[in-house]
């Protein structure tokens, strides 16, 4: 029997209306409608297994759902672009390196000039340059997520939208260059995000929207959750 069809039958057979399932359950009515009506939502997709998970739970059935299997590489994924960016720009800079090289061979012929440099002002550029340069090896362009139990998660990670799932006791590592959009996390009460050494317990909810992330901080209804702003 499809899985959509048991908890539909287990459901009469208690007795129960959609409305007094939802009620019991927590799950909404146009879920318990769409998973009962659509057997690819129950399997297929990953909200829609959540919600069937919770249900079959509820009823006491054993509907045998299958495991997340779109597993998302990022590390990986992020290597093979910019390695791709790198070819694409190494024609580019080799003609800049040979112009380069033109122009200071041709004024060298024409003069032969000194350089002086002020000490201080040396001293100072070169400070200049040491904070400019650990103020970018401190900015964050990662996050680790952490999983309590099974997580969903629909995210655009600078522009680009991917759906992956994170197992019981995972974490996953998402890079970013300017930031992260997690449209929509599934049983986020059980996911912690470590973002440089803070760990943050996301939400207390089991669905959330729009949380974005990017090297300031992470951000909810306009809010820095790392400055002691409102809890998500």
């Amino acid at each position: 029997m499809k899985i959509s069809d048991n908890i539909k039958s287990a459901r009469i057979g208690r007795g129960l209306t959609i409305e007094e399932l939802s009620s019991l359950a927590g799950v909404s009515i146009d879920k318990i409608e769409r998973i009962e009506n659509d057997e690819n939502f129950a399997l297929k997709d990953p909200y829609g297994r959540l919600y069937a998970k919770k249900l079959c739970q509820f009823l006491q059935l054993d509907c045998n759902l299958p495991s997340e299997t779109l597993e998302i590489n990022l590390i990986k994924e992020k290597n093979q672009k910019f390695s791709q960016k790198v070819l694409e720009f190494l024609p580019h800079l080799f003609a800049g390196f040979i112009l380069v090289a033109f122009i200071y061979a041709n004024a060298n012929l024409n003069k032969n000039p000194t350089f002086q440099v002020d000490p201080i002002q040396h001293k100072e550029e070169t400070k200049q340059a040491t904070i400019t340069s650990e103020s970018q090896d401190n900015k964050i362009t990662f996050i680790v997520l952490k999983a309590d139990d099974e997580v969903w998660i629909t995210a655009t990670i600078d522009g680009e939208k991917t759906i992956f799932n994170i197992k019981k006791g995972e974490e996953k590592t998402l890079y970013f260059e300017n930031k992260i959009v997690l449209d929509t996390v599934g049983n986020a009460d059980k996911l912690k995000i470590m973002f440089g050494d803070q760990e943050v317990k996301i939400s207390d909810r089991e669905i959330i929207h729009n949380v974005f992330v990017d090297s300031e901080g992470i951000f909810y209804n306009g809010y820095n959750v790392l400055r002691g702003a409102p809890k998500i």
